[in-house]
């Protein structure tokens, strides 16, 4: 039953889907590579380029590329050397998570390799020696956004101030691989449906998942409580620390979320006029004068995260992201795995607050606002207040995006998944 109950919901999501100074080279295994001609100054291509209907990829050269020539690199390499961990993990041959480019584990071991023993001022010496930027065109959402660890009090019992309890994934929640679905059908639409798929046994079937306002707790389930504002706010960041009043510390890491799209609680109340600008200090302050009416604020938005409670084994390290890779400030970016396989090197330029963000990324999550195009992603800023009040300000329109392929890579980009065909 249980089988049939996964057939039927993977064919209905398959019906429904459809200019500074370079450093001195680095050796390696005895070889000294020679570095390539100076980088010009960053340029703008001189013929604008319209996005294709369809994702692709245009080469380009680094002085294409604006800001290169400044920008900071260091946490992306770190970023790229937690991936290259992962990767080794899993063996040359296995493909790289999601996207429609990135081949294989092998693609990406000389690049990988190198990563482990360049020393600090040498990062884009090495990018520029061991990849090709590619100019990313495609359709969909163009936005950059921010996102950040919490910090948060919590309490092992309920106790006022701490109402909100923090629950871990459910018993009785199922998961649907449609990926392996995917293969094992050689369905191309199944390929472009989501990767999985939660909900619960009803009968011989799997239905969705109750929407936040039906979810209640387990026995046994509830890790702690905190603040209904702080519980919301670690829901929407995915994880976030837990600073318990008897003294410990704990990491609440992502573990599972109910499958509905997530509608802003935030934005909900400024919608309905009762919260003129919904930040989150605005939030709490209003959860806290309207305690009969926190509930139904909550439940304006269904999308519900489940964690895990994990120890902090890094304080200076992030929570592992979609890519079970620890995140790395301002080094690592949320992407939308449709298009983007988790481990690609990005460089993403845009504006914050009038200025210049032009930095370099490995994708190495993802979350439900991000999935909606090649061009929208969220950056990891990093832990505590300061990095949240970063990402509360980071709402940039238009990013432009390349993607950094290693040298000698001959893997072509996917076709898109055709609706019309569902037998591929």
């Amino acid at each position: 039953m249980i089988a049939r109950a996964i057939l039927s919901l993977s064919l209905a999501a398959a019906l429904g889907a459809c200019a500074s100074s370079r450093p001195a080279p680095v050796t390696i295994a005895g070889t000294t590579p020679k570095p390539r001609p100076p980088v010009a100054g960053p340029t703008t291509p001189t013929t604008p380029v319209t996005p294709p209907s369809d994702f692709a990829l245009m080469p380009v050269g680094f002085d294409q590329v604006p800001g290169w020539a400044s920008a900071d690199m260091s946490p992306a390499l770190a970023a790229l050397q937690r991936q290259c961990t992962s990767w080794r993990a899993r063996g040359s041959d296995a493909a790289l998570s999601g996207g429609r480019y990135g081949g294989k584990v092998g693609d990406w071991t000389n690049a990988c390799d190198a990563a482990g023993v360049i020393q600090p001022g040498q990062e884009r010496w090495f990018f520029e020696n061991y990849f090709d930027p590619q100019l990313v065109m495609g359709p969909g959402e163009a936005k950059l956004t921010a996102y950040f660890e919490p910090v948060i009090t919590a309490s092992r019992e309920w106790s006022p101030g701490f109402t909100e309890p923090l629950l871990k994934r459910p018993p009785d929640m199922v998961t649907v691989d449609l990926g392996a679905f995917a293969e094992a059908y050689d369905n191309e639409t199944l390929r472009g449906a989501p990767r999985t798929l939660n909900g619960k046994v009803n009968g011989d079937r799997i239905v969705p998942y109750p929407k936040r306002e039906a979810i209640t707790p387990y026995l046994g389930q509830v890790i702690g409580y905190a603040h209904p504002a702080d519980v919301y706010n670690l829901q929407v960041q995915g994880s976030g620390r837990l600073r318990f009043t008897d003294g410990t510390e704990a990491r609440a890491q992502f573990s599972a979320q109910n499958g509905y799209k997530w509608n802003s609680a935030l934005g909900a109340l400024r919608s309905s006029g009762r919260l003129s600008s919904p930040t989150w200090s605005n939030f709490r302050s209003w959860l806290d004068q309207n305690p009969a009416d926190q509930k139904t604020a909550l439940n304006a938005d269904p999308s519900y995260v489940f964690f895990q409670e994990e120890a902090i084994s890094d304080y200076a390290a992030g929570p592992k992201g979609a890519a079970n890779v620890p995140l790395t400030p301002m080094g690592s970016i949320a992407i939308d795995p449709a298009f983007h396989p988790y481990g690609a090197v990005v460089f993403v330029a845009a504006d914050y607050q009038g200025g210049a963000f032009q930095r370099l990324f490995v994708a190495q999550d993802t979350g439900g606002a991000i999935r909606r195009g090649p061009n929208r992603g969220d950056v990891f800023v990093g832990t505590g207040a300061e990095a949240g009040a970063f990402a509360e300000r980071m709402n940039s329109a238009n990013p432009q995006w390349w993607t950094l392929l290693p040298k000698n890579f001959n893997a072509p980009v996917a076709a898109a998944p055709d609706p019309a065909n569902p037998s591929g």
